[in-house]
């Protein structure tokens, strides 16, 4: 095995996380709670304005929507003190997306608890801390729920590291462009009226709130809290808010402070708030979980940062040993551009320290819309025996993002319970020599999960 001829190089930072290492503002009080979004250090700025959901668009937007008549939104619920918006807004899309047929009610106590740094796969934060999509998505990817509420009552002020079993299995969330201008509204429209509610960060700050007509426009200010985004009205008067912004139309927010605030639990957010749309996610598709079912992985902790070699297209793969006799039934991985395309390859009996040895079972390609968590099941199972090592090979191309591999690596103040050891983790620039993610970065990862379910 080489050692890196062609040396990878680390993606850059999101310009917000840096502010917010420098500043610490998750102690800061919003509305006498705890500020509860914490900006991640993925920087995704490509993606501004890119149009995604291409499929859905056969069907004109209307000028107004809602998805509260159509029973597609759960209950406004209430997060108390702590600054856990975040994880009630994951759940909002979550739940949301699963009505009217399934109507469920998750438990974010759970998640609250086991992504703090007091359990051990948790981030930097304690029990009522701040947290975001990316947390929210490892938590759900690693299957550690969703668990149900009455299994795990929300307590704003305790924490454990309880586990309960998972109702579903994450099988999609789609982190959606950044707006690049007020009116560029057509992705978060499309996302609501097809799938359901949407996971978005804001500014909040009581001086530009208007009680009287529940609405909100800020010019400026840090991203602090996390809502969901249920309809719009592009009708919707500037006259109306405490502070005019230059034009008409509005989002219909649910927040997650109670139904005795705003209407009923929710208010309506200007067009033109500068920063509404820039983090966004739809936790889109789930499975049932079945009996005896097996994930293999590298990253409890998800997607801290990512990996290239100057081009778009690179090689990442993982290598695993079956503990049992069992069927390898499909993959997942993160990809940070709309219509990335893969390459995917199993290979069984592979010999430690070369992903491509051994038996070549299986291989397809594929294309993935939108930049996502992404899960997809093989049509026919691979069979692995007890003992044997068997590896997922990926050729990913992001196209416009020269940093295809996406990894969990430690990083203070997010993710320093990070760890790897070698012989697990291998990147590629062609897909013949491979090196040891290990020798770049100890305490890196993979994001490159197998499922699989006993024989």
């Amino acid at each position: 095995m080489r050692l890196f001829k062609r040396q990878p190089v680390r993606s850059p930072v999101n310009a917000y996380f840096s502010k917010y290492q420098q500043s610490i503002t998750q102690g800061v009080q919003i509305s006498g709670r705890k500020s509860g979004y914490i900006p991640h250090p993925l920087d995704l700025s490509h993606l501004t304005g890119k149009k995604i959901f291409i499929g859905y668009r056969g069907e004109a937007l209307p000028s107004v929507y809602d998805l509260r008549p159509k029973g597609r939104v759960s209950p406004v619920k209430d997060q108390g003190l702590a600054g856990t918006c975040w994880i009630f807004a994951t759940y909002g899309s979550l739940e949301s997306c699963l009505l009217p047929e399934e109507k469920w009610d998750f438990s974010e106590n759970n998640m609250k608890n086991l992504l703090a740094e007091e359990c051990p796969q948790g981030y930097d934060r304690p029990f009522d801390g701040g947290g975001n999509q990316w947390m929210s998505t490892a938590y759900l990817s690693r299957w550690s729920g969703p668990v149900l509420e009455k299994n795990d009552p929300y307590d704003p002020f305790q924490g454990n590291c309880d586990v309960f079993p998972a109702r579903k299995h994450i099988r999609r969330v789609v982190f959606i462009p950044p707006r690049k201008s007020p009116t560029d509204n057509t992705n978060l429209k499309t996302a609501i009226m097809n799938s359901g509610a949407v996971f978005t960060a804001m500014a909040y700050d009581d001086g530009y709130y208007n009680e009287e007509t529940t609405s909100y426009y800020s010019s400026e200010g840090f991203p602090n809290h996390v809502v969901n985004l249920v309809g719009w009205d592009d009708n919707y008067s500037r006259k109306k808010f405490k502070t005019r912004p230059p034009g008409d139309g509005a989002f219909i927010v649910k927040n997650s402070w109670g139904q005795n605030w705003g209407d009923k639990g929710y208010f309506n957010i200007s067009y033109y708030d500068f920063f509404l749309g820039m983090e966004n996610a739809l936790f889109s598709r789930t499975e049932n979980p079945k009996s005896a079912q097996i994930i293999h992985q590298y990253d409890p902790l998800g997607w801290i940062a990512s990996y290239g070699f100057q081009s778009d297209t690179a090689w990442f793969s993982n290598i695993f040993e079956a503990e049992t006799n069992q069927n390898i039934t499909g993959f997942g991985f993160y990809t940070a551009s709309p219509y990335s395309s893969y390459n995917i390859y199993v290979y069984e009996n592979v010999t430690a320290g070369k992903p491509r040895s051994g038996r070549l079972t299986k291989s397809f390609k594929g294309t993935i819309d939108e930049p996502s968590y992404y899960v997809r099941n093989f049509s026919s199972p691979v069979r692995v025996k007890q003992g044997k090592k068997f590896s997922l090979v990926v050729e990913l191309t992001t196209p416009a993002y020269d940093y295809p591999i996406p990894c969990e690596v430690r990083l203070e103040g997010i993710s320093s319970k990070a760890k790897s050891s070698p012989g697990q983790g291998y990147i590629s620039d062609n897909g013949k020599t491979w090196d040891d993610i290990y020798a770049l970065a100890e305490d890196a990862s993979i994001c490159l999960k197998a499922f699989a379910e006993l024989k």
